[in-house]
């Protein structure tokens, strides 16, 4: 018997002609003012397309990028969508990573008419949905909510997100738009809590440090963790940052950032 080849045939590649035709009608729904409809499309099919294909796209945005959306008008938003969909190429089919892609096109394009912190204000509303849609389930990891965070081992939020920030995007809305930016940067962090709500919180340099280790080390108590703190500060007195670092421990605990400790036997 001779064995079958794993390699697709000939036969199994669509012909030139409906790859045209795909491209040609993918074309057309992107950029339909540059881009002719295929040929022997009835326009009125063809319409009904362009409207679901553009409305979604423009809906989606809206959901995912709100705050954005009340700074722009109807007919920004709709030429935005438009040059967004004619000018930019996804590297993801996933519907979900859309919001990322948005992002680079602003990054990359740097639409005119757009506030100046518009890349930072997209990134900033983009974790909140990064947050929102993560798979964990909160109530599935152990932890014992009060349990001593200095002593104990602790438990971080695996949907927390940080991003690193010059203008103060969180405050960002049609009431405030800053013209300038703030005089140094500044992180916030984005969290999923216990009751599906999203927290927030900004970070100072050595908070934003305190997570970082706690993420490095899953297996070092609070205590650990505050003393290479001030090994790095280079503190003159320990016991003063771990008191300090007990109060900040506390603080991401109340805000949700920290789920408890580390249950005893785990």
């Amino acid at each position: 018997m001779t064995p079958t080849s794993n390699n697709p045939s000939n036969n199994d590649a669509p012909p030139e002609s409906l790859l045209k035709l795909q491209r040609q009608f993918a074309g057309h729904l992107r950029n339909p003012e540059s881009t002719p409809a295929p040929e022997g499309v009835e326009e009125r099919r063809m319409a009904i397309y362009r409207r679901l294909f553009f409305g979604n796209l423009r809906n989606l945005m809206a959901k995912n990028f709100p705050v954005l959306r009340r700074l722009v008008d109807d007919e920004g938003w709709e030429r935005l969508i438009r040059q967004f969909m004619a000018e930019h190429r996804a590297r993801t089919p996933m519907f979900t990573e859309i919001g990322q892609e948005f992002i680079r096109f602003i990054e990359q394009q740097q639409p005119d008419g757009l506030p100046p912190f518009t890349s930072e204000l997209v990134h900033w509303e983009y974790l909140e949905t990064v947050v929102r849609l993560h798979e964990a389930d909160l109530g599935a990891i152990p932890a014992d909510p009060a349990g001593d965070l200095v002593e104990n081992v602790p438990v971080t939020n695996p949907t927390t997100q940080l991003g690193l920030y010059q203008w103060p995007v969180h405050e960002i809305g049609p009431k405030f738009q800053p013209e300038m930016p703030l005089e140094a940067p500044f992180v916030l962090a984005a969290c999923r809590q216990r009751d599906h709500t999203i927290g927030f919180m900004r970070f100072n340099p050595v908070t934003a440090r305190l997570v970082e280790l706690m993420n490095e080390n899953p297996e070092s108590s609070g205590r650990s963790l505050l003393t290479a703190i001030a090994a790095e500060l280079k503190a003159p007195d320990t016991d003063a940052i771990i008191r300090s670092g007990a109060g900040m421990l506390e603080k991401l605990r109340e805000a949700g950032f920290i789920l408890g400790t580390r249950k005893s036997g785990q």
